[in-house]
């Protein structure tokens, strides 16, 4: 599956902000949930919204809360992903 330099760009962001001792493991999960949303949509290449949707279902709902800001500082419009947010 194909990733645009925007959402590799992000990826990259993401795992910034991850502990190092799984930085790995999340970097994988986080490409499979991606490439799997794209596979069902039908997309041949993940896209930043694609990534978005993945990392926000792989965040616990404890965690979820603090996403918002988390979007803003990566330059993102929380309001795109409200759905997303509030998904138990």
């Amino acid at each position: 599956m194909n990733w645009n330099d925007a959402t590799e760009d992000l990826l990259q962001q993401i795992l910034s902000r991850t502990p190092r001792p799984i930085r790995d493991e999340t970097e994988s999960q986080l490409k499979r949930a991606a490439e799997s949303i794209a596979e069902e949509e039908g997309l041949s290449r993940v896209g930043v919204n694609t990534l978005v949707a993945a990392w926000i279902r792989s965040t616990p709902a404890a965690v979820r809360p603090d996403m918002g800001r988390q979007l803003e500082q990566l330059g993102l419009d929380p309001d795109e992903y409200s759905e997303l947010l509030n998904e138990s």
